[in-house]
C-alpha cells in the first residue's frame, strides 16, 4: 500500500489546481514538474543550520537593497515548464513578481545539497533554474564539507562556475553581496561526515 502522496500519484499527472489542493490537504510540501510532485523529505540538521545561515547573511547583505530574502518555505514558480520548487533560500527584487501563493524571478537562489539530491541539484533542476531570465546566482553548498560552487551567468547567457572551499573564503556575488564562509557553516558539525 503507497504511503505517501507521491507513490498515490506516481501514475496521474497532477493539475496545478490538484497539486495545490493536496498540499493544503496534507499540510505538506510538495515540488511539482509538469504534473508529477515529489515529496520535500525532512533535512539533517546541518542542512537547516548552512540553509538558515543563508537566508540571514543574504538579509544582512542586501539590507540596503530593495530585495526581499526567502526561506524553503516559498514556493518558486518556473513558468517555462509549469513546475514549482522550494528552494533553500532565494532573492527576488522586484515585488511584481510576489503573489500569496508564490514567486517567480529571483535573481539568487541557494540550494543546500544533501545526499538524496546533489545529482538532481546539479543536473535537472538546475537546467529548469537556468530558464529563468531574472536569475544572475545559483549557490550550492555542501554539508559535509565548507565547499560552495556558484555558478554566474555572463552576459552571453553562459554560466561560469566558481567554488569557494574552507571556512576563510568569501562568495562575492557583486558589490554588495558578500556570503562569508564562515557564517554558512557556523555552528554545522563537519566532523560528523
Amino acid at each position: 500500500m503507497p504511503s505517501t502522496a507521491e507513490e498515490l500519484h506516481k501514475d496521474k499527472k497532477l493539475t496545478v489546481e490538484e497539486y495545490f489542493a493536496l498540499e493544503e490537504e496534507l499540510n505538506q510540501k510538495f515540488e511539482y514538474v509538469n504534473g508529477e510532485i515529489f515529496d520535500m523529505t525532512g533535512g539533517s540538521i546541518n542542512h537547516s543550520l548552512i540553509s538558515s545561515s543563508a537566508v540571514a547573511s543574504l538579509i544582512f547583505s542586501l539590507k540596503d537593497k530593495p530585495c526581499i530574502v526567502l526561506n524553503s518555505d516559498a514556493k518558486l514558480y518556473i513558468d517555462h515548464v509549469d513546475s514549482y520548487f522550494y528552494p533553500d533560500a532565494m532573492v527576488v527584487c522586484d515585488e511584481n513578481n510576489i503573489s500569496d501563493k508564490y514567486v517567480q524571478n529571483p535573481e539568487i537562489i541557494i540550494e543546500v545539497l544533501s545526499p538524496s539530491t546533489e545529482g538532481y541539484d546539479h543536473g535537472k533542476k538546475f537546467a529548469f533554474y537556468r530558464l529563468i531570465k531574472t536569475l544572475k546566482t545559483y549557490i550550492m553548498l555542501h554539508q559535509d564539507k565548507p565547499l560552495a560552487e556558484v555558478y554566474q551567468r555572463n552576459p552571453d547567457n553562459s554560466w561560469l562556475l566558481k567554488e569557494y572551499s574552507g571556512l576563510e573564503q568569501v562568495i562575492t556575488i557583486d558589490d554588495k553581496v558578500q556570503l562569508a564562509m564562515a557564517d554558512l557553516y557556523r555552528q554545522v558539525n563537519l566532523d560528523s561526515h
